[in-house]
C-alpha cells in the first residue's frame, strides 16, 4: 500500500477535519462553501455527508425496531386481560414489566453505537488533518465513484 503524497494545503486539510468532526450541518456548509475550489475539501465534505446520512438511516431503524419492540410489549399486556377471567396479579407482572425492561435495552444498544460513531469521526479528522486522503471502508468508494459521474456524467463503468 502506498502512501500518496502530501499535496493539500493546511487550509484545505482544516477544512476536511471539520466537515468530519461537525457532522452533518458542519459537512454541508463546508461542502457549499469549498465545493469548487478544493477536491480534496469536496471528497471530505462529501463523504461526511454519506457518513451522516447512513447514520442517520441506522439510528432511524434502530429506533424504529427498539420502540416497536416496546409497542408491542405494551399491547401485548393490555392482551392478557382478555385471555382470561380472572388474572392474577403474579401472572400479569412480567407481562406489565417487560416493556419497561426495553428502555435500559435500548440504551444498551444506544451506547455502543453512539461511541463508535464519536470514533470513527475522530479518526477521520485526525487522519484528514495529518494530510491523507481518509476514506470510510465502503462509503468512500461509492462517494468516490459518485463524484467521478457527476464531474463525467457521459462516462459509463
Amino acid at each position: 500500500m502506498t502512501e500518496e503524497p502530501n499535496l493539500t494545503t493546511s487550509d484545505e486539510r482544516t477544512m476536511g477535519a471539520l466537515a468530519h468532526l461537525f457532522g452533518l450541518m458542519g459537512a454541508l456548509i463546508i461542502w457549499a462553501v469549498q465545493k469548487d475550489k478544493s477536491r480534496f475539501v469536496r471528497f471530505q465534505a462529501v463523504q461526511a455527508l454519506a457518513f451522516d446520512f447512513a447514520v442517520m438511516l441506522l439510528v432511524m431503524v434502530l429506533f424504529f425496531c427498539l420502540f416497536g419492540a416496546m409497542f408491542i410489549g405494551m399491547f401485548g399486556m393490555m392482551l392478557i386481560p382478555l385471555s382470561s377471567s380472572n388474572p392474577s396479579p403474579e401472572s400479569v407482572f412480567p407481562f406489565m414489566a417487560f416493556p419497561f425492561m426495553l428502555f435500559p435495552a435500548m440504551f444498551a444498544c444506544i451506547y455502543p453505537f453512539s461511541f463508535a460513531i464519536i470514533i470513527a469521526r475522530i479518526v477521520a479528522t485526525v487522519s484528514v488533518l495529518s494530510g491523507k486522503n481518509f476514506r470510510y471502508p465502503i462509503l468512500g468508494t461509492q462517494v468516490e465513484k459518485f463524484l467521478a459521474d457527476q464531474i463525467n456524467p457521459e462516462s459509463t463503468e
